[in-house]
């Protein structure tokens, strides 16, 4: 269905995050979340919205600089032209712009959203290859803490429902052991264990070491032990450990896919629309990993609801997503003290419920 987009418009939020548990990796601490929401506006009146969820740390962007990326760079390349499908506009950016991954996304999804509105159909109905799912357990990260404020986070989430506990790891100084040991005592073996230490270790033979260190209180996954630019070294770790690991910071965009794939560096993806540089390409690396062998799984950089919107949208709708084998990062409900959207995205015994109407299913407040 043919669109123009008549114009972009990108303002800065400040969300409140819980200090009490902020999570804390080898990366530093999430102490603001500092975003842009993007509304497309159509020709005839329809709106579509999306966000980029900016941490210069983990990105290189802030919500300043993609907000400028947008407003002089992106919004004269969409702004007036006629598009058949939302690639067609982020193509078109591509060609103008590198990296710059989140900003890119913020738009790529509100055209989606625009688009899939102004045909009156929700983005699922446009992609999904089984019958869509109607709730989505989430994962959630408990930061560098010690063990005693460990053991207080996983109860808190344990007690929210949550059966996925992602524990940060590789931050000098940490007895990780002793944090995974302490909440295996408290809830037994029940809780599934997932690792990530955001690219901590140089070597493999580092990472290597810390992740046996952790696997006997029983892992499900590791998470980029290994640094984002050596996916050899990823590689040499997935072939020597027993736990299955997943790809988040190495693999950005399709052609770090394909090299990735290349090297067999991992067995799981992790894949969300700001890392990639849009719901366009999540789409497309989502199904290049399953035709691979692989398995997807939605990762995060604490997205809003909002944000959660699409990457809800992508593991709801696309095989490639055994959610119930490996949870998502869904989170927004456990750090935000209010919703970002209307309607609010409810979160109960640890799954967020898929939001439905057209688009994404979802706008922000105010």
């Amino acid at each position: 269905m043919n669109f123009v987009v008549r114009r972009l418009e990108a303002r800065l939020v400040d969300y409140p995050v819980r200090q009490r548990g902020a999570i804390v990796s080898s990366l530093g601490r999430h102490e603001s979340s500092r975003y842009l929401v993007v509304a497309a506006y159509g020709r005839d009146g329809g709106v579509g919205f999306g966000e980029a969820t900016t941490a210069p740390i983990w990105s290189g962007e802030s919500a300043e600089t993609a907000q400028w990326m947008i407003d002089s760079l992106i919004s004269p390349l969409v702004v007036g032209h006629s598009f058949d499908h939302p690639a067609e506009a982020l193509a078109a950016v591509d060609r103008r712009l590198h990296g710059n991954s989140f900003a890119k996304s913020s738009v790529d999804v509100a055209l989606w959203d625009l688009w899939a509105r102004q045909q009156g159909k929700s983005v699922s109905q446009l992609i999904a290859d089984r019958p869509p799912l109607d709730t989505i357990p989430t994962r959630v990260s408990i930061g560098c803490y010690p063990p005693e404020e460990t053991v207080e986070l996983a109860v808190e989430f344990w007690n929210a429902g949550v059966r996925t506990l992602k524990f940060k790891t590789g931050s000098p100084g940490v007895d990780d052991a002793a944090r995974l040991a302490a909440v295996r005592q408290r809830l037994g073996d029940e809780p599934a264990f997932t690792i990530d230490a955001n690219g901590a270790h140089a070597t493999a033979d580092e990472a290597v070491r810390a992740i046996e260190a952790l696997e006997p209180f029983g892992l499900s996954l590791v998470e980029q032990p290994t640094r984002r630019d050596r996916l050899s070294v990823l590689a040499e770790v997935t072939r020597r450990i027993y736990t299955p690991v997943m790809a988040d910071e190495a693999v950005f965009t399709p052609d770090e896919l394909d090299e990735a794939l290349d090297l067999d560096a991992f067995d799981v993806l992790s894949i969300y629309p700001g890392k990639n540089g849009g719901f366009t390409r999540s789409l497309a690396m989502a199904k290049k990993a399953q035709a691979a062998g692989k398995l997807c799984a939605i990762g995060s950089n604490l997205e809003t609801d909002l944000g959660q919107a699409a990457n809800i949208c992508l593991a709801a709708s696309l095989s490639a997503f055994p959610v119930e084998q490996y949870a998502c990062d869904l989170m927004a409900a456990l750090f935000y003290p209010a919703s970002a959207v209307e309607p609010p995205l409810k979160f109960h015994a640890g799954r967020v419920a898929v939001p439905h109407g057209p688009g994404f299913g979802v706008a922000p407040r105010g």
